[in-house]
């Protein structure tokens, strides 16, 4: 993982003479990482229990499907996260470095003759730059949890080829959630009405006569955290009972 980062960035460090690793490619590259790295990390969680001979001594443990649970998302959800902070800024921290380095010493400026700014290191603390949404909620960070558990669950249902499979589930899940809204709900709207997001519809929204519902703070704090805090919880309950339930 760190050797991918470290040529993909010292690819873009020669190839972009500018404005070399800028905070929003740094952020970029970071949850693209994540995502697939993370994902692919995850399908393995349990892998174990998907071939006989490595599933019977799996079974055979003398631990309980909550104990096995835990200690599989231990690996999976946290302990891959730190590491994965880690290795990142390992390796993000000093290509910035050499990014502003070429930058001084090259004398580099704008089609303009303006100089160019200093590279800033992304903080992932702070979210991805310029999207104020995600700053204020780490919204990318929380649904890459939600994605993970996904595939530790794919991890223990299926035996083999657990990330393809899990991540056509996942396609196909999603696919179906935009058709349930785009062709079932929306059309159910009154006429001219339009579902702004998940809180909000509007009506002749492009006119001084624009007019729009909003659901009630509360219950749109409630939703928000069921959908966005009640996804991973949803799917390690259904790793739980699978790894109750798992024969080889």
């Amino acid at each position: 993982m760190g050797g991918l980062l470290l040529v993909w960035e010292s690819f873009i460090v020669v190839m972009n003479i500018f404005q070399p690793l800028d905070e929003g490619f740094q952020g970029m590259t970071y949850y693209i990482g994540l995502f697939i790295v993370g994902c692919l990390y995850a399908s393995m969680t349990f892998a174990e229990s998907g071939t006989k001979a490595q599933g019977i001594a799996w079974l055979a443990t003398p631990a309980s499907a909550l104990e096995k649970l835990l200690c599989g998302l231990l690996y999976s959800a946290i302990a891959f996260f730190i590491v994965y902070n880690l290795v990142f800024y390992l390796v993000d921290i000093p290509m910035v470095r050499i990014a502003n380095g070429l930058i001084v010493n090259g004398r580099r400026t704008w089609a303009g003759g303006l100089p160019i700014d200093p590279v800033a290191i992304f903080n992932a603390y702070n979210g991805m730059p310029h999207d104020r949404f995600e700053r204020s909620s780490h919204l990318y960070v929380l649904f890459y949890f939600a994605l993970q558990s996904a595939f530790a669950l794919g991890s223990i249902y299926f035996d083999r080829y657990a990330f393809v499979k899990t991540g056509v589930a996942v396609v196909i899940a999603m696919g179906c959630f935009m058709i349930l809204q785009d062709r079932l709900i929306e059309p159910t709207l009154p006429s001219g009405w339009h579902r702004q997001d998940f809180y909000d519809w509007i009506v002749d929204a492009d006119t001084l006569r624009a007019r729009g519902v909003r659901l009630s703070p509360v219950l749109g704090a409630v939703l928000g955290a069921m959908l966005i805090y009640g996804l991973p919880v949803v799917f390690w309950i259904a790793t739980y009972f699978r790894i109750k339930e798992k024969e080889v």
